[in-house]
C-alpha cells in the first residue's frame, strides 16, 4: 500500500507540474522537461524496489531499446496533430499508441546491443531534434482556471497509465517490461491534457521538443545498468541524473553553436 501511495504522489505531482509549466510558462519548456528521464527513472526505481536490482539490470538496456518505440510514439502524435476535427485528440492517441506498439512488438524479437543500440537511438534522436528545432513553437494564449474536477481527472489519467506500465513485470517477460519502461508515462497524460484543454498546436509544440531530452534517458539507463548492481540504487540514481544533466548541458551548447536552437 505504501508503494502504491508513493507511486501515485510521484507521478501525479510530475504531470501536474509539467502541465502548469506548459500553461503558465511555455509548452516548449514543458516538452523539453518531459523528454528527460523522469518517467523512466521512476519506473526503474520501483522495478528495483519491487523486483530487485538484478531485474533492473536485466531491463535497463531494454529501456534504451524501447526509446525506438518512444520516438515512434512522438512522431506519430506529431503527425496526427495536423488533423483538426471533432475527434482529433482520440485520433492522436490512437495513432501514437499504435505506432508505439508496432515498434515495441518488433523490438521484442531483437535483443539490445550494449554498444550499438545506444549509439543508433542517440543518432536518431539527435536527427529528430535537429529536424524539429526548425519547426514553429506555439504558446498557450488563453489560460483558463483549473477546477478541482480537472485536477481529479488529470490525476486519475496519469495514475492509470503509470500503474499499467509499472505492474507489467507481473504479467510479461522482462524484455517486454524493459521496453515498456520507456513508455512516455509522463508525456502521454501531459499531451492529452494540453491537447484537450488548448489545441493541437500546443500539443505539437510539446511533442516536437521531446526528442532533445530523450537522449538523456540513454545515458541514465546506461548508468543504471552499470551502477545499480555495484554501488546501489540511490547512488546509481544520483549518478544517472548527474550524467543526464551533463549530456543535456553539452548537447545544448552544441545545438547553440551550430545554430540549431
Amino acid at each position: 500500500m505504501e508503494i502504491f501511495v508513493l507511486k501515485a504522489i510521484t507521478v501525479i505531482a510530475l504531470v501536474l507540474s509539467l502541465t502548469v509549466i506548459a500553461e503558465k510558462v511555455s509548452p516548449k519548456l514543458s516538452g523539453l522537461l518531459s523528454g528527460l528521464p523522469l518517467g523512466s527513472s521512476i519506473t526503474l526505481i520501483f522495478f528495483a524496489i519491487e523486483y530487485g536490482v538484478n531485474y533492473v539490470k536485466e531491463t535497463a538496456l531494454y529501456n534504451i531499446h524501447g526509446l525506438f518505440a518512444a520516438l515512434a510514439f512522438s512522431i506519430g502524435y506529431y503527425i496526427s496533430t495536423y488533423y483538426t476535427g471533432k475527434f482529433e485528440v482520440i485520433l492522436s492517441l490512437v495513432i501514437s499508441f499504435i505506432s508505439y506498439l508496432i515498434i515495441a512488438f518488433i523490438l521484442s524479437f531483437i535483443p539490445p546491443h550494449i554498444i550499438f543500440t545506444p549509439l543508433i537511438i542517440f543518432t536518431l534522436l539527435i536527427i529528430s531534434a535537429i529536424y524539429f528545432s526548425k519547426k514553429e513553437d506555439h504558446k498557450i494564449i488563453k489560460i483558463s482556471k483549473v477546477s478541482i474536477y480537472d485536477l481529479v481527472i488529470r490525476s486519475i489519467l496519469t495514475l492509470i497509465i503509470f500503474l499499467i506500465i509499472s505492474n507489467l513485470p507481473k504479467y510479461v517477460p522482462s524484455n517486454i517490461a524493459g521496453i515498456f519502461s520507456s513508455f512516455p508515462t509522463i508525456l502521454l497524460p501531459l499531451l492529452l491534457i494540453i491537447h484537450f484543454n488548448h489545441s493541437n498546436l500546443q500539443a505539437r509544440t510539446i511533442i516536437k521538443n521531446t526528442p532533445f531530452g530523450l537522449t538523456s534517458i540513454i545515458v541514465y539507463s546506461y548508468v543504471v545498468y552499470l551502477t545499480y548492481p555495484t554501488i546501489g540504487v540511490v547512488e546509481g540514481t544520483i549518478l544517472g541524473f548527474c550524467s543526464s544533466a551533463l549530456l543535456i548541458f553539452i548537447q545544448t551548447k552544441a545545438f547553440k553553436y551550430f545554430k540549431f536552437i
